[in-house]
């Protein structure tokens, strides 16, 4: 209806003057006295030669304008593409100008260590953890860049979140005994997913909870549908948490502390996206950190 409004607008100024001329010619017969029939019986002629084009100008017209239709949407999807791709080269380029920034912590860290009379033992522990928190980040800028230019590299099979969390829980271990922090594993969750992205996403989840708890315990509490991981860490700021999954945000407690590069918790929310998981973060300052891990209700 749209379009055959748009096409009548169009010939309008044909039809106006079709019309005038009919006056005219109408006006012309009445002057001279000549037989009406003669110009009615011609008018019709020409008024259905005239229908007959306004038909084949019509379908002329509707094909134009789909193809018209086609090549604004094709423009704008291209526009949109282009402009999502400056935003993830943005992004990218934020992504290592806080990466480097970051990686120059631990590399400090070991080049201080060269130069400091310290015991084997010590020497050893502060290696592993420097070399640990530098492989942590070199993992997050690649597996940054390969989730967001991922279409199908996931392999779906059962997995379960107990053996996925008692293998990272393995692999912390050596902080856990270094800074005495008890741990709990309650439950399991099995479900269809990919398990080696879901595992570097709660990975990072885990290594918050390490990074930011001095003191006391670390809780992974499993249900069919649910995964809660609680911490008696510092805490966030209320005021932090509808920011936490920010590209490049940090916090309060990242800023104070300097331990944080903003990346990990930005990884894992993309990660759970393309798996269709949702998080959640509750916290209180000074009384540590809930961290709920959902799939996502169809």
């Amino acid at each position: 209806m749209v379009l055959l409004k748009q096409f009548a607008l169009s010939k309008l100024f044909q039809i106006a003057v079709f019309f005038l001329i009919f006056i005219v010619y109408l006006c012309n017969f009445l002057l001279w006295h000549l037989p009406m029939r003669s110009l009615f019986n011609s008018t019709l002629l020409v008024l259905a030669i005239y229908l007959i084009y306004l038909v084949c100008s019509y379908f002329s017209f509707r094909k134009d304008e789909q193809y018209f239709s086609h090549l604004i949407e094709e423009n704008e999807n291209l526009l949109a593409e282009l402009k999502d791709k400056d935003l993830a080269n943005k992004e990218f380029l934020d992504l290592i100008k806080v990466w480097s920034h970051q990686m120059k912590v631990p590399l400090a860290a070991i080049d201080l260590m060269s130069q400091t009379n310290l015991n084997e033992k010590e020497l050893k522990s502060e290696l592993r953890n420097q070399t640990f928190t530098l492989e942590n980040y070199l993992n997050i800028l690649l597996e940054t860049q390969r989730i967001t230019n991922l279409t199908n590299d996931f392999r779906f099979e059962k997995v379960s979140f107990s053996s996925l969390m008692k293998n990272l829980l393995r692999k912390y271990s050596s902080f856990f005994i270094e800074k005495n922090l008890s741990v709990e594993l309650s439950g399991d969750w099995e479900l269809v997913s990919d398990g080696r992205w879901l595992s570097l996403a709660l990975e990072q989840l885990l290594n918050n909870a390490v990074k930011y708890t001095t003191s006391g315990s670390i809780k992974i509490q499993m249900t069919e549908g649910e995964l809660q991981l609680s911490d008696t860490g510092i805490g966030i700021m209320s005021e932090d948490l509808p920011r936490l999954f920010e590209h490049g945000f940090t916090g309060y407690n990242g800023r104070i502390q300097k331990k944080s590069s903003g990346l990990g918790l930005y990884l894992t929310q993309l990660i759970f996206k393309k798996l269709e998981f949702e998080v959640a973060i509750e916290s209180k300052l000074g009384k540590g950190t809930m961290v709920i891990v959902r799939k996502v209700e169809k």
